[in-house]
Order: C-alpha cells, then sequence, then structure tokens
C-alpha cells in the first residue's frame, strides 16, 4: 500500500504569497539576521503556582529535560557562536541537572552569557 502525502511546497502556499507580497508592498524586507539568544525551556517544574504563569508551571509538574537532551542541547550549541543562553521553565534551577548544564554551558568557547530566569 502506497502513502499519499498532501504536502505543498511553501512558494505554493497562498498565505506564504500573500504575505510576501504584503512585505513587498510596504517595501519591507524581510531578511535573517544573527541569533542573538537562545531560550531553553528545561520544564514545568517550579516550586510556586502563580495564576499568571504562561507555561502553568507548578510543583506537581513532572515536565523535566533530561540529561540527554541536554548533552544535545549542548553539542548542538558549542557549533553555533549564540552569545547568550536564556533558560527558563518552570524554576530552572529546580531540575536535578541543573548544575550539571550551567557547567557544560560554562565550558564552551568562546564563553557565552548565561541567563537563569
Amino acid at each position: 500500500m502506497a502513502l499519499k502525502l498532501n504536502c505543498r511546497r511553501k512558494e505554493d502556499n497562498p498565505r506564504v504569497n500573500r504575505f510576501a507580497e504584503k512585505l513587498a508592498e510596504h517595501s519591507l524586507p524581510l531578511h535573517h539576521t544573527r541569533t542573538e539568544i537562545l531560550q531553553v525551556n528545561v520544564g514545568k517544574l517550579c516550586n510556586l503556582t502563580c495564576i499568571h504563569c504562561h507555561v502553568n508551571a507548578g510543583p506537581k509538574r513532572k515536565e523535566i529535560m533530561t540529561r540527554e537532551t541536554i548533552d544535545r542541547v549542548i553539542d548542538w550549541l558549542a557549533r553555533t557562536d549564540i552569545p547568550t543562553v536564556d533558560l527558563t521553565g518552570g524554576a530552572p534551577e529546580m531540575i536535578p541537572d541543573f548544575r550539571y548544564f550551567v557547567e557544560r554551558l560554562k565550558a564552551l568557547e568562546p564563553p557565552r552569557h548565561i541567563i537563569d530566569r
């Protein structure tokens, strides 16, 4: 049995084309610039239950980044020149491998600025 995928190229997507036309109409070129910050959400574990939390984090949430995923992030990041890493979550410092993550980040060359939110 053959599987038929119903895929379109982005050039064939009318919404993409309308967006490109609108940018051109207003002389607003869209281009990629250098990535300055890699924001990493390490999970939803937090010691607080703030009603305004945009990720619905809390002490009963069990979603946390594994060491394997941390290693994959570090390996990928080491091949880039992204200067800043923003660790967010829940409460990043509550994951068991938080110190490990920060130590691995600090060992990268060139050095990276690390933000813990």
